[in-house]
């Protein structure tokens, strides 16, 4: 699959996906038009987090569009591999090394570290495989959430999870939805 950053400083910047498995789902360039038109002035200078970040597509594009810092959370070893490989090469394109943290782990498990910590995102970010249980998982993020933050879940349109309803905001691009939490 071809994928590129859509915006930003690394606008059209090529980014691999892994290939001859079906291990990721990346967030098409369509929908993250979306996402950052909605989220326009809601990240820039701010943290940025996202889960199950696969080829790292949407973290990589919030650091392309001003965030001050990226958070990329994936924890297979296939897709890590083509993540870091995507956060090298945005680094050989001049990103700043202190804006960018890729690591491997298991979502629901950096939450809670994170959250214990005291870790707070201007924007959390959560991509999880569509054949996934969501149960809960706005709940794990919210506590990252900073004050006036935004928490964003993309799920399958045809199986809401059970926490749509709580969203601020539902945005429905074909088989993707977005639930928006203000915080």
């Amino acid at each position: 699959m071809s994928l590129s950053l859509t915006g930003g400083a690394f606008n059209g910047m090529a980014l691999k996906t892994p290939t001859g498995m079906n291990l990721t789902r990346p967030t098409s360039g369509k929908v993250r038009q979306a996402l950052f038109n909605v989220l326009r002035g809601a990240f820039e200078d701010g943290d940025f987090l996202d889960l199950f970040a696969g080829s790292g597509a949407v973290g990589l594009e919030a650091l392309s569009r001003g965030a001050r810092r990226a958070v990329l959370v994936e924890n297979h070893p296939a897709a890590l591999r083509v993540l870091e490989a995507n956060c090298r090469l945005l680094l050989s394109r001049g990103a700043d090394p202190d804006a960018l943290e890729w690591t491997k782990r298991e979502a629901r498990a950096y939450c809670k570290a994170a959250a214990a910590a005291g870790t707070r995102f201007a924007v959390v970010f959560a991509d999880p495989p569509f054949d996934q249980d969501f149960t809960g998982l706005w709940d794990a993020m919210r506590p990252l959430v900073a004050s006036n933050g935004i928490g964003i879940v993309q799920f399958p349109s045809r199986t809401p999870p059970d926490f749509a309803p709580q969203a601020d905001r539902l945005l429905e691009y074909g088989e993707s939805t977005l639930a928006i939490f203000r915080v």
